[in-house]
C-alpha cells in the first residue's frame, strides 16, 4: 500500500500494540489513521499523541459497532483501505457482553467479525484486513497457556454461567486462547470469501510482548509483575517491545510486497505455520457460518 492510500482503522488503539501500530502508520502522511477505544477522553488523548483520529467503539456492544460504522462512513475520510482487528481482552471471571454473549469470545471474535462485515462493503481495493492473534492458540507451542476449547460458536457464545472443571482464572485464559484460534480461522475463511474483491486477510502473532493491557483484569500481584519484572524480558530472544511489534503489524498494512498475500499467518515479520487445528477447513467454515448466524440473531449485521 503506497502513500495517499486512504484510511486505516486500528481497533484498541489507545495503548500497547494498537497504539504503536497506529503510530507507525501515522508516520505516513498519506494515511488517515483512525484509532478506536471505549473511553472517549482516553481515545482522544491517545490519538492526539500520535497524529491519528479518535473514534469511540466498544466491541462488547453490537449497537456500538453499528454506530461506529455509520459515523466512520459519514465522516468524509479518504477511501477505507484497511482494518486492523487488534483489540482484545482476557478475563479472570465469567463475564458477558451487552448482548449477553460470553465476553472473551464476544469481544475478541464476534465484535471484530461484526465490524468487518459492517465495513467490508466500504473497503476499496486493494484493501487489507489483519486479525491480531497469538501464539498461545497453538498447543504445540509451550506458552504456559491452556489449550483452546474444542467447541462450536454457539457453545462459546453461550456457556454456562459458571465454569465447569477449570478455575475461573484458568477458564478465562483458555477462553482467550480459544478466541485467538477463532481469529486465525476467521482470517483464513474471510481470505477465501473476499479474495475476488481485491481484499486480503491475514493473521498476526506479535509474540511475547510485555507492556500490553492484557493483565488489566488480573489480581494486584499479577498486574504488578507484568508491569515491572516482565518488562525486563524484552532483552531476551523472542521477546518483543510493543514498539517493535507495532511496526511489524503496520507492515502488514503498508508493505507493497504483501499486496496480494492473503490467508497467511505472520509471526513478527515471518510468514509461518499456525496451529494444526487452524487449518481445518470444515471448522473454519462452521465457525464463520455460525458466528454470522449469531450476529444476525442479535441484530449485529448490516
Amino acid at each position: 500500500m503506497s502513500s495517499s492510500a486512504g484510511t486505516v482503522v486500528v481497533t484498541g488503539g489507545t495503548s500497547g500494540l494498537g497504539r504503536e501500530c497506529a503510530r507507525s502508520l501515522a508516520a505516513d502522511p498519506g494515511l488517515q489513521v483512525v484509532i478506536t477505544g471505549r473511553d472517549q477522553a482516553r481515545t482522544q488523548s491517545a490519538a492526539a499523541s500520535i497524529g491519528a483520529r479518535p473514534m469511540v467503539l466498544d466491541l462488547a456492544s453490537l449497537a456500538s459497532v453499528r454506530t461506529f460504522t455509520q459515523e466512520l462512513v459519514g465522516a468524509g475520510f479518504p477511501p477505507l483501505r484497511a482494518v486492523v482487528c487488534n483489540a482484545g481482552l482476557q478475563f479472570t471471571h465469567r463475564a458477558f457482553t451487552e448482548d449477553r454473549v460470553e465476553a472473551t469470545f464476544g469481544i475478541n471474535h464476534l465484535g471484530h467479525l461484526a465490524l468487518v462485515e459492517s465495513l467490508v462493503h466500504f473497503l476499496e481495493g486493494p484493501a487489507r484486513i489483519v486479525f491480531v492473534s497469538s501464539g498461545t492458540h497453538d498447543p504445540a507451542k509451550r506458552t504456559g497457556m491452556p489449550h483452546p476449547l474444542a467447541a462450536s460458536a454457539y457453545q462459546l457464545a453461550y456457556p454456562p454461567t459458571e465454569p465447569a472443571g477449570d478455575s475461573a482464572v484458568k477458564d478465562g485464559r483458555r477462553r482467550y486462547t480459544t478466541s485467538k484460534l477463532a481469529n486465525v480461522r476467521t482470517a483464513y475463511a474471510l481470505a477465501r470469501h473476499l479474495e475476488s474483491r481485491g481484499i486480503t486477510v491475514n493473521a498476526f502473532d506479535p509474540g511475547l510482548m510485555p507492556g500490553t493491557g492484557l493483565a488489566r483484569d488480573a489480581g494486584p500481584m499479577s498486574r504488578a509483575v507484568f508491569a515491572t519484572v516482565a518488562r525486563g524480558l524484552v532483552v531476551l530472544p523472542g521477546v518483543n517491545t510493543t514498539r517493535r511489534s507495532g511496526a511489524n503489524l503496520a507492515r502488514l498494512v503498508t508493505d507493497p510486497d504483501l499486496e496480494t498475500t492473503t490467508g497467511t499467518y505472520f509471526s513478527g515479520t515471518r510468514a509461518t505455520r499456525s496451529s494444526a487445528a487452524s487449518y481445518d477447513l470444515e471448522a473454519q467454515e462452521a465457525l464463520y457460518r455460525d458466528s454470522l448466524d449469531i450476529l444476525a440473531t442479535l441484530g449485529g449485521l448490516p
